[in-house]
């Protein structure tokens, strides 16, 4: 989502993980239940595992299906969400287990390198500083891959290494419960981006963090729709109006992606058939040479003037 492949760059320092350690994350979830962390979503009211295997609030007037042998679906519009995800071939298609494959190999993993500023980096791990196992860390827009092995995933639909299915505009966990948010490659495809900021905001306990990174400058990519991308600005400006302090901002991605990415863009969708696979080739390899000039622009000043993507960390005060 967002930087395209933003999903599959976070692959680098953390995997899909296998199977056997998908327990884990069920043992968290059951925990988070239990202590009323996780919730209905409309309600913000306790849930529980009735006698037909739903989670229900206690009262009765909301009740949720679990997916994949486990996995809570919170929302309470599944019909849409269940649309969202089938509607979108692309990110169906690149959570295959397949194409995650795929995605290790080294040719591509060069290819797709992003040549991320450090302080971006040190930002997304700062959120965690000092946390320890028994901290509530979410990752919105997570999977099929782990930005920390800390987070627990939710998205749209039940993909591979999806923990929750749930709505960023109504997030199913109590108001001030959560240690640290990672969002990826999100908010651009979001209709309510303010909602969801305020969301971010109602969740996080006091001193809470959430480390947020979001396109400015990359061609529509719809998942399967694209509503908006911000500048390093209006990013800031964002989370500030929902009410938390942001602590620091910047580039991610620098301009040369910007190039590289909008040049690709060009040549699939415009080019005439019969010379696109040669011109793809061309510019793949050109791509991969001008690539690590990131290096000497991406630290720049106004180096966010033409960034693919900004960051920022906010903090719940």
């Amino acid at each position: 989502m967002g930087n395209e492949d933003a999903q599959y760059e976070e692959g680098k320092r953390s995997a899909a993980l296998p199977n056997s350690r998908a327990g884990r994350y069920e043992a968290i979830i059951q925990r988070q239940i239990e202590a009323g962390i996780l919730v209905c979503p409309e309600t913000k009211k306790k849930l529980h595992v009735n006698d037909a295997g739903l989670l229900t609030t206690e009262d009765g007037s909301w009740s949720y299906r679990l997916a994949n042998g486990g996995v809570p679906v919170l929302t309470a519009d599944t019909r849409l969400l269940e649309e969202y995800a089938k509607s979108s071939e692309t990110m169906n298609t690149k959570y295959t287990e397949k194409c995650l494959a795929k995605e290790q190999r080294l040719i591509t993993r060069i290819r797709r390198h992003d040549y991320r500023t450090k302080a971006s980096v040190l930002a997304a791990n700062s959120v965690l500083e000092g946390l320890d196992n028994n901290a509530v860390c979410l990752s919105i827009g997570g999977g099929p891959t782990r930005a920390n092995e800390m987070y627990i995933n939710l998205n749209v639909g039940p993909f591979p290494n999806v923990d929750i299915v749930g709505d960023a505009h109504k997030l199913p966990y109590a108001d001030g419960c959560v240690d640290a948010i990672h969002c990826e490659a999100v908010f651009e495809h979001l209709q309510n981006p303010t909602l969801a900021a305020s969301e971010i905001c109602r969740v996080l306990k006091q001193g809470g963090k959430a480390y947020v990174c979001t396109p400015f400058l990359q061609a529509y990519h719809g998942y399967p729709h694209h509503y908006q991308n911000f500048t390093l600005t209006g990013h800031v400006n964002l989370f500030e109006k929902s009410g938390l302090a942001v602590l620091t901002s910047g580039t991610c991605v620098g301009p040369i992606w910007v190039m590289r990415s909008m040049v690709s863009e060009l040549i699939v969708h415009y080019a005439p058939h019969s010379i696109r696979r040669g011109l793809q080739a061309i510019w793949g390899g050109v791509s991969m040479l001008i690539a690590p000039l990131d290096i000497f622009l991406r630290d720049k000043p106004n180096s966010h003037i033409m960034a693919s993507t900004t960051y920022l960390v906010a903090e719940k005060l």
